[in-house]
């Protein structure tokens, strides 16, 4: 028996003994209801400490643990692949479902967070983010909700956090505001040179938090243009550009240098970070053309385009030398289906950080690139099963193999020469059957899937 550093001194709680042999270092007090870090020394300490309060060294988290996103460069840590992964277990997860405030969800809904043993779910109804603890005991079934951020304005993507130094770093009509992650007052960053009429978010666009000079920054699309905020030392540099206001501009990537934006209305735009304060270099257009939400692999910027015709590709851009070419080219979306096409490009391609996978129309032909050897091949799921489906928008590759949540239930898609598709339900909890929402999130050996009134959790 370990005593939790969350109980009252004259308790102890049974916390599991740690498997050293796997450098499993986490655990979840049930009594307490709280995630517990173990140092090498056999310590146990809270979630949110970098050093063991007792012997003072270092604590050696997961890769993952410190921020966990669907996007690994939007607010996250790079993939980080275990030899140990409850993930890839033939014989099926251990699930549990924690039951959450419907949504009405109209649009495209703030990204799922996972910050050190805390999960930020967006609740629309009430115009919130919630963060609930991961670890719950084992008598109950719901999560403890630990504290909330309210937004004075409808949740949209753009609304997604970024996460540093213990803070929340969000998005408002208001201004860039800051939540710290152990609850407490929510404060506005003052920002130099900029006033808060500028401040005006893009719906589509969520912040980015890269590495520009080795320090940490925010990277925000405004309606006005671009804003640069230093998360060491809250230094911004706010660059006026009409191409943000005229167009719907969807979320950023750092491509080396360069931070590339890109538009449903067929427009590049790309920002050198070593030119800032110089000229800028006027957007790319594309007629007729839309582009979803871009990625950053290996020097290139790839995304999906949809032309006015209906036609389908999968794109790369190069942005040192403004080149756009085309890698793939995928079957033809009806014209009748153009908006609802569009609606997933919020979202960019699915990635395992090696191949971009996209879709057909229909969900069932899995496009397949490797951005290596330029090589393209397709995959085609059982044609007559509706529980089959791939949906890149609601997809995560873990550990080679791709979990693509829908309302038929969960296929996943071995990543290997024979590539074998699978279902399991996910229908748990009351009815209805879960309706999925949002691309699902790893965190460690768990993955956590948001749908319309409850949160599911694979590996629980």
């Amino acid at each position: 028996m370990s005593v939790c550093p969350y109980a009252n001194t004259s308790e102890v709680c049974g916390l599991p003994a740690v498997n050293t042999d796997q450098g499993s270092i986490v655990a979840y007090c049930q009594k307490c209801s709280e995630v517990i870090f173990r140092c090498a020394s056999g310590h146990w300490n809270r979630a949110f400490a970098r050093y063991c309060t007792q012997c003072r060294q270092e604590l050696e988290k997961p890769a993952q643990w410190g921020m966990a996103s669907a996007n690994p460069q939007r607010t996250a840590t790079l993939p980080h692949i275990s030899s140990v992964d409850a993930l890839n277990r033939d014989y099926g997860f251990n699930t549990g479902v924690v039951n959450i405030p419907k949504m009405n969800v109209d649009g495209d809904l703030p990204g799922i967070l996972v910050i050190d043993g805390l999960i930020v779910v967006p609740n629309p109804n009430e115009k919130k983010l919630d963060a609930y603890t991961i670890a719950n005991p084992f008598d109950q079934r719901n999560l403890k909700l630990k504290w909330s951020i309210s937004y004075d304005e409808a949740l949209t993507y753009g609304a997604t956090p970024v996460y540093h130094g213990f803070h929340l770093y969000y998005v408002s009509s208001a201004g860039i505001r800051r939540q710290p992650v152990v609850g407490g007052e929510v404060k506005p960053v003052e920002l130099n040179d900029v006033t808060s009429a500028p401040i005006q978010p893009t719906p589509k666009c969520a912040p980015l938090k890269c590495y520009i000079n080795r320090s940490p920054t925010m990277i925000v699309g405004l309606e006005q243009g671009v804003l640069l905020l230093d998360l060491v030392n809250n230094e911004s540099n706010y660059i006026g550009h009409k191409f943000f206001s005229e167009n719907t501009v969807m979320s950023p990537v750092q491509c080396r240098e360069y931070i590339v934006f890109t538009t449903l209305q067929g427009q590049i735009f790309t920002l050198n970070m070593n030119m800032i304060g110089d000229k800028m270099v006027p957007p790319k257009v594309y007629r007729d053309i839309s582009f979803s939400a871009p990625i950053s692999l290996s020097g290139r910027v790839y995304f999906e385009a949809l032309s006015g015709s209906g036609n389908r590709s999968l794109a790369c851009f190069d942005p040192s030398s403004g080149k756009l070419s085309k890698v793939i080219e995928m079957d033809n979306d009806p014209e009748s289906n153009f908006e609802n096409r569009q609606v997933l490009f919020t979202h960019p391609p699915l990635t395992d950080g090696n191949r971009l996978f996209v879709s057909d129309r229909y969900g069932k032909q899995v496009y397949i690139y490797d951005i290596e050897d330029g090589y393209s091949s397709k995959r085609s799921l059982p044609q007559n099963d509706v529980r089959y489906m791939f949906a890149p928008h609601l997809s995560i590759v873990v550990n080679n193999r791709i979990y693509s949540p829908t309302s038929y239930g969960l296929t996943t898609l071995d990543l290997t020469q024979n590539y074998a598709a699978g279902h399991r339900s996910l229908a748990m909890g009351m009815p209805p059957v879960p309706k999925p929402i949002a691309r699902p999130v790893r965190y460690g050996d768990k993955l956590f899937i948001l749908c319309e009134d409850r949160l599911l959790c694979l590996g629980c």
